[in-house]
């Protein structure tokens, strides 16, 4: 299923940003053109027209999930789950794009097992998820401007800090550092650690940055790997399981 919906909001939010799109056509006619060629089987064109809207710097979770299945139609295995990434990390709250991520991944010929956490701390990472980055920096900008609010006001009233005004400051600070600790944790994990999707058939990670080095491990189109570092022409990336190797870039695009 694609998700079909208006980008003139989108649009309008890119040049508020500072951004310039000339479309050859409205980006609602290229939408819709790619939709239709979706539902007739038309892959092809609808990669194109989904791609083509991405290309004016349009960062929507509904285009990349599009795409992805669009991808996925055309069994571009490593394609689908590059998109399907993007799509989380825009919108990682969305059940659709996690559930159609997990199909992609099961299809996979390297099989990591990822520590995502067992019990509770597993499903603490899911609500984080859930509520995503934004959310809880505002929650978080929140929670300081009121901490500041009850500083100032019981600083500069006559009595000061009651009891009752002391409690409530004191739970509100620990409440914001909790807030803070997760805010950093979802950050962490789904934009601050750089990732990237394996894109070709196959790849050999190598002991070191040149084809001179020796081939450690194979890796296989759709994996997800860590980036480490990068040097000209070479990424040093590494797997869950603590698997870590040199790879050619072109090899493998960041999320």
């Amino acid at each position: 299923m694609i998700r079909r919906a208006t980008l003139a909001a989108i649009v309008g939010l890119a040049l508020l940003a500072g951004g310039t799109c000339v479309f050859a056509e409205s980006p609602e006619d290229t939408f819709d053109a790619a939709c239709r060629a979706y539902d007739q089987g038309h892959w092809d064109a609808a990669a194109d027209g989904f791609r083509s809207l991405l290309r004016y710097g349009l960062a929507d979770a509904r285009l990349e999930y599009n795409l992805a299945n669009t991808e996925y139609k055309r069994g571009h295995l490593g394609e689908a789950i590059l998109h399907y990434e993007r799509a989380r990390r825009l919108n990682p709250g969305d059940a659709e794009t996690v559930a159609n991520l997990a199909i992609a991944r099961a299809k996979l010929r390297d099989v990591v097992e990822e520590d995502d956490g067992a019990g509770v701390l597993h499903a603490v990472r899911a609500a984080q998820d859930r509520i995503g980055v934004s959310a809880q920096a505002t929650l978080l900008l929140v929670c300081l401007w009121l901490v500041a609010a009850i500083v100032t006001w019981c600083g500069s009233r006559t009595g000061g800090f009651t009891p009752g005004w002391g409690w409530t400051l004191a739970g509100l600070s620990l409440a914001t550092f909790l807030i803070f600790l997760s805010w950093r944790a979802t950050w962490s994990r789904l934009e601050g650690t750089p990732r990237a999707v394996v894109l070709k058939p196959s790849v050999e990670a190598l002991a070191g940055p040149g084809l001179n080095n020796a081939a450690l491990f194979t890796l296989h189109e759709g994996i997800a790997v860590t980036i480490e570092s990068e040097r000209e022409g070479w990424l040093q990336v590494s797997l869950p399981n603590g698997l870590t190797g040199w790879v050619v870039k072109d090899a493998a695009e960041r999320i």
